[in-house]
Order: C-alpha cells, then sequence, then structure tokens
C-alpha cells in the first residue's frame, strides 16, 4: 500500500521563502530515516519534495516524488493528494496551529492520519494551556505565566533565571533564559502584540533529556531516552544535537512511571511522539510534548537494534 509522507520544510511550502538551513537538515534527515525504515517494511511511499533540494536516495523505486517549484504546484499536490491518497503521516512544527491544520485538512476528507488527534495538538501547542492541564493531573512541570502576568507578579529583585519562549513555538525557537532583572528589560521591550505570545517559566537546572515513544489508544512504547546537547549563545538557547539511546542517564521505574502518566491523562496521543525532560537529583520535570515525529529519530543510534517503523505496520494494511 501507499502512505503519503509530509515533512513541511523539505515539501516545498516554503518554495518562494529561504529556509534556515539548520532546521533544512533535521527536517530532511527526519524524512529520509522515516522513508529508510518504512520500505525495510515494503511500504510505497509518496512525498511532495522542494525543487531546491538534492533528489532522495530510493535504490528500492517505491518513492514517488511531486517536485514542487512553484507555491501554485505546492497547493496543487498537496490537494490533489488529499483526494487521492488514503494514508498520511504529518511531520510539521506546531508554530501558528500549522500541524493541527494540516491535520484537519486530512480528516475532512475522511483520511487516515497516522497520528495525534487535532484536538490533542492543538493542547500541546499551547504551551501555558498543556502546562495548566499536566498540573491539575499532579504530573510534574515547571509553572507557567503569559509574559504580561509574569511583568505584573514578579519582584525585580528575584534572584533567579528563567525561560521565555513564544506560546506556541516548536524546538528552541525563540527561547531565552535571563536572569530576573534582564528578563523585565526584554520583555518590556517587546510590543504588546508580542508580548502577548510569550510565555515564562522558571528554569529548572538539571539535564536535559527527551523521550523518543510510539502511542496508541491501548499503549505507549518507549523508543528511546536521548540526551540533548544544549548550547546557550548571547542568552538564547540553541538544540546543538541529540544523542539518543541513553537510557543509562534515567531510573527506568521513572521513565515507566511518567510515560503512564502521560498516556492515561492525555487522550487523543498517536504514534510518533516526543517528550521533553529535564532530570534534577531527584525528579522527572516535563518541559513540553511534542504531538509528531521529532529529530530524534534520524539518530541512528535509536533505529540500530530495531526499525520503529514497525509499530506503523498493523495500521498500513490494505482495507
Amino acid at each position: 500500500m501507499t502512505l503519503f509522507i509530509y515533512e513541511h520544510l523539505t515539501s516545498g511550502a516554503m518554495i518562494g521563502e529561504a529556509i534556515s538551513a539548520s532546521l533544512l537538515r533535521e527536517g530532511d534527515a527526519m524524512l529520509k530515516a522515516l522513508c529508510h525504515d518504512l520500505l525495510a517494511l515494503d511500504c510505497h511511499l509518496t512525498l511532495m519534495r522542494d525543487s531546491r533540494l538534492p533528489q532522495l536516495d530510493d535504490p528500492t523505486g517505491r518513492i514517488s516524488v511531486l517536485v514542487v517549484d512553484t507555491p501554485e504546484s505546492y497547493r496543487q499536490y498537496w490537494q490533489q493528494s488529499l483526494e487521492h491518497y488514503e494514508r498520511f503521516l504529518l511531520i510539521a512544527p506546531e508554530t501558528d496551529g500549522l500541524l493541527e491544520q494540516l491535520v484537519n485538512q486530512v480528516d475532512e476528507q475522511h483520511k487516515q492520519h497516522l497520528g495525534c488527534q487535532a484536538s490533542t495538538i492543538a493542547l500541546c501547542t499551547d504551551k501555558l494551556k498543556c502546562s495548566q492541564w499536566l498540573i491539575e493531573n499532579t504530573i510534574l512541570t515547571p509553572e507557567t505565566q503569559t509574559a504580561p502576568d509574569w511583568l505584573a507578579s514578579i519582584h525585580s529583585g528575584k534572584q533567579a533565571d528563567w525561560i521565555i519562549k513564544p506560546r506556541d513555538g516548536a524546538g528552541c525557537e525563540q527561547t531565552y533564559k535571563l536572569p530576573t532583572q534582564a528578563a523585565i528589560s526584554y520583555l518590556n521591550s517587546l510590543s504588546t502584540l508580542d508580548l502577548e505570545k510569550r510565555i515564562v517559566q522558571p528554569f529548572i537546572e538539571g539535564t536535559a533529556l527527551s523521550l523518543s515513544l510510539f502511542v496508541t489508544g491501548q499503549d505507549i512504547h518507549l523508543l528511546s531516552v536521548n540526551r540533548q546537547h544544549i548550547n546557550e549563545s548571547e542568552h538564547q538557547l540553541h538544540l546543538a544535537y541529540c544523542e539518543a539511546s541513553r537510557e543509562d542517564l534515567v531510573i527506568p521505574e521513572l521513565v515507566s512511571h511518567l510515560t503512564r502518566q502521560i498516556h492515561a491523562t492525555i487522550p487523543g496521543l498517536w504514534g510518533f511522539v516526543g517528550i521533553d525532560l529535564v532530570q534534577t537529583a531527584d525528579a522527572l520535570w516535563l518541559i513540553e510534548i511534542n504531538p509528531r515525529l521529532t529529530v530524534s529519530y534520524a539518530e541512528s543510534a535509536l533505529r540500530q537494534d530495531a526499525n520503529p517503523a514497525q509499530y506503523l505496520k498493523p495500521f498500513l494494511k490494505e482495507d
């Protein structure tokens, strides 16, 4: 059977725009890794690809590529694909509701989306609402405030570091670590519109980790524990690289308990999901839920002992 794979950055959606080289590398790495693993399961794949990118290596001849060279061809191919194909796997940032919008378009055509429900994506995308949901369900996570609320309540003399980031951002996009006074100054420099789009969280000192998961309605599978190497430059945070298969860094029982909590309290998670964590001396703090495949998937260490795409196989059978 044929599976339509959509990876936003490489799809041609931004054919008329410059794309961050680092983000493009991440998107292409995820796409290539996923295609490799699905081809190993004898799948036929179709995808859209930006004409500026090199051709995909396909020794099997089972990848059909729709080459996008104009914004018009992007819209045409995407609409035709929605009408023609039955099963979709989407990889896109949550920013500005993009991933949710794409999933809604698939749902409106009554096609199968091999990923999280749109309502769950909306919850995970809104980092303020997601934090409140997690706290209500007794999952350890940093208390989150809108930037205006934080400014109204903070004492300028408080000695602490803070994380400032977009309410609906993806990855480390526009994420800053600042002490109190610098955080106040930075937020006061923003326009009212930009300020309302930011959230503030206390900085949690610890080891940055992530979990790569595959989730169904019945179960949750841990694919890998990943060490996130994060650099800081002029107070801005950047993900340098992920180190997969670092299960040695965590206590298995803590991870198992957390994943069971997530599965029980966030309905609609399905497929490949990433969880960002900070591990302190005595706890695991849940920082974000990424309702999609994440860049950790591209790490060879995550995939060297087993094919993670095997979890999709029961859902790829012909009707």
